[in-house]
């Protein structure tokens, strides 16, 4: 058995922002994102954290019917954001949480500096294989 922790600023990104650039709006997004799955050498299941301020992109206009279908559980950890969701606008607060299933196309705007929200994601029925490598 093993653990390990680690604090937000210490957790980089293994994406950098020409990964980000056929869904961003917002030139150089992805400054923000953690990949804390990777830094922990988490298996299970895909997490990671995104990190903006009010008014900027946090989470980019996205399915995951193309990237394995996976489903996804938003935590905002710290401030506000918008989320629309096929359309539909959801605003959240601190400790709020969403689920979102593989085929709805979401996206967010931070609401207030910083805003933070962990994202999780599974596919069902299935062992996790993270998409991005």
């Amino acid at each position: 058995m093993s653990w390990s922790s680690a604090r937000l600023n210490e957790v980089g990104s293994t994406l950098g922002p020409e990964w980000w650039a056929e869904w961003a709006r917002e030139p150089g997004f992805g400054s923000g994102w953690h990949s804390a799955g990777n830094h922990f050498g988490i298996r299970g299941f895909g997490v990671n954290l995104s990190e903006a301020d009010a008014g900027r992109e946090i989470i980019v206009p996205h399915t995951e019917t193309d990237y394995g279908r996976q489903e996804e559980l938003y935590l905002v950890v710290r401030g506000r954001a918008r989320f629309t969701l096929d359309g539909e606008e959801v605003e959240l607060g601190e400790l709020d949480m969403l689920h979102v299933t593989h085929e709805v196309m979401r996206e967010a705007i931070a609401l207030e500096s910083p805003t933070v929200i962990a994202c999780i994601g599974g596919t069902p029925g299935e062992a996790y294989n993270d998409p991005n490598g």
